[in-house]
């Protein structure tokens, strides 16, 4: 009796093994190609249903590749980002550490919920722009212009010295449908400080001799500054119509 209970147990050990090492089998791998659909988004969390097989978590970095393989799709999503993801639409990727930096967007339903309106294109001519993204052939980039993502055909033959998180300026042709950067230069400027008021979290620098004051985001971000000193800066305009500077550094 002894032998046969030990028998049966053994049995039911060995049937607990096998149930808890089969899931693994189907979990998804490093450089494998995920098919599915988003059932759920929370902020940058995508649920990804695929049939057959169990769900995928991922994030996606804010400033992701998004691509839309259907041509009718890419008129109505001119300017994608991961904004544009949602419940629904049939994606594409390949897993790596479960987060995403590229995804591609094959399905969007009929009657989900609404697309956007395709976003007018920013005006021609001189643009401050944050750079986002720059393609490996310096053709093609993104750009944050007053806080929408735009994309753009590159002629501009410097782009390449320049990085993602850049302030630039942008000098943009239409072109049909087409935005085409034909120059493209740094957004800095350079100065020298004139007053620190730590109090009203601002800075007063003169710039090609005419004082300017502007707003500091952050305190921490002037310390090591002193008046007198020669500095190179970013400002950004906020909507509100404030001048933040946002980065500045000493110059030697």
């Amino acid at each position: 009796m002894l032998r046969v209970a030990r028998k049966k147990a053994w049995r039911g050990w060995s049937l607990l093994a096998a149930l808890l090492v089969v899931p693994c089998g189907f979990a998804q791998e490093r450089g494998e190609e995920v098919i599915g659909t988003i059932s759920a988004v929370h902020n940058l969390n995508l649920t990804v249903t695929r049939e057959g097989k169990p769900e995928v978590h991922v994030r996606v970095t804010p400033n992701a590749e998004v691509t839309f393989a259907d041509s009718g799709d890419r008129k109505l999503f001119p300017n994608p980002s991961v904004g544009d993801l949602r419940a629904g639409m049939g994606v594409r990727f390949v897993y790596g550490t479960g987060v995403l930096d590229k995804i591609t967007v094959h399905y969007v339903p009929e009657g989900g919920p609404p697309r956007p309106e395709p976003l007018p294109a920013p005006p021609s001519g001189e643009v401050k722009a944050r750079l986002q993204w720059i393609g490996g052939d310096g053709r093609s980039l993104r750009a944050d212009v007053a806080g929408r993502t735009h994309s753009y055909r590159v002629e501009a033959a410097d782009v390449r010295s320049f990085r993602a998180g850049d302030l630039v300026l942008l000098t943009v042709e239409s072109r049909g449908r087409e935005q085409v950067v034909t120059r493209i230069e740094s957004a800095a400027l350079v100065g020298t400080v004139r007053r620190i008021d730590a109090r009203r979290r601002s800075i007063t620098i003169d710039v090609n001799g005419r004082d300017e004051t502007y707003a500091t985001k952050d305190s921490k971000l002037v310390e090591g500054i002193r008046e007198g000193d020669r500095v190179r800066f970013e400002v950004e305009e906020r909507t509100s119509g404030a001048r933040v500077v946002t980065a500045i550094s000493r110059l030697r």
